[in-house]
Formats: C-alpha cells, structure tokens, sequence
C-alpha cells in the first residue's frame, strides 16, 4: 500500500515545487528579497568569523557590501550603486528613525577609514556586528521602494 502511495507523493512534491518556482519567477521582488536574506545571514556569519581571526580587510567589505545589499534591496536599486551619499539622497523622509540614519553613517565612514587606516582590534570589530544587525533590521522595517 506504502508503494503504491509513492508515485503521486512524489508527482504532488514536484507539481508544488514547480509552483513554487514559478511563483519566484513572476515576482523578482520576492526573489531578491529572498536572495539578500540569505546573503545577509551569510554575510553576518562571516564578519563573526573575520571579527575572531582579526581580518580587518575582509571584515570591512564584508560589512559594506551587507549594507550595499540591503538597502539595495529596500530602494530597488543595484548594490554596487549604493554608496553613504544614497542615504541622504533616498532614505531621508522615510519611516527611518535619525538614530539608524546616523548609525548607518556611521558603518559608511568606519568602513571608508578603514580603507585607509586598518588598524582596528578584534574587539572593535565585534563591536560594530550588533549596530550592523540592527540597523539592517531597521532597514527591513521600511517599505520597498515602488
């Protein structure tokens, strides 16, 4: 009875998984919503890593291109045009309390001194990985861009 059970188990998983597909498909929002999650939560995964190696230079990018990604994906813009300008230009207005603005100012500018001085301790690393996951999470609080 098992066996005979297994065929359209098995077509039901499939024709769901295709539905599925097909959904992402058709909206291109969900899918880079889903995609820069995913990033994200890798993303964060690594700087924790960088942060315990004291790996100034990864770290950095690291954290940049978080910041890129995510207000990327809120603005609906491509994250290699995302630079600390964009957050006067776009998320002025919003629904963004000043304390994210100016901690999102200041995560530009530590990674743009960074470039240039890179002396910086595991510990001031790790510091910056919690003012970075709130301010992403503020950011997933806005409304994307229409």
């Amino acid at each position: 009875l098992a066996m005979l059970a297994l065929p359209p188990a098995a077509w039901l998983a499939l024709l769901l998984a295709r539905k599925r597909r097909e959904a992402l498909a058709s909206n291109p929002r969900l899918l880079r919503q889903r995609q820069v999650a995913r990033r994200i939560r890798e993303g964060l995964q690594e700087l924790r890593a960088h942060a315990d190696t004291r790996e100034a230079e990864p770290f950095f990018a690291t954290l940049f291109r978080l910041l890129q990604e995510q207000l990327g994906e809120r603005l609906d813009m491509p994250a290699s045009s995302i630079t600390e300008a964009v957050i006067d230009e776009k998320l002025v207005g919003r629904e963004l309390p000043p304390e994210t603005l100016a901690a999102l100012h200041e995560l530009f500018r530590t990674c743009n001194q960074a470039r240039y001085a890179p002396v910086q301790s595991g510990h001031e690393m790790s510091a910056l990985i919690p003012k970075l996951e709130t301010a992403l999470g503020e950011l997933q609080k806005i409304k994307t861009q229409p």
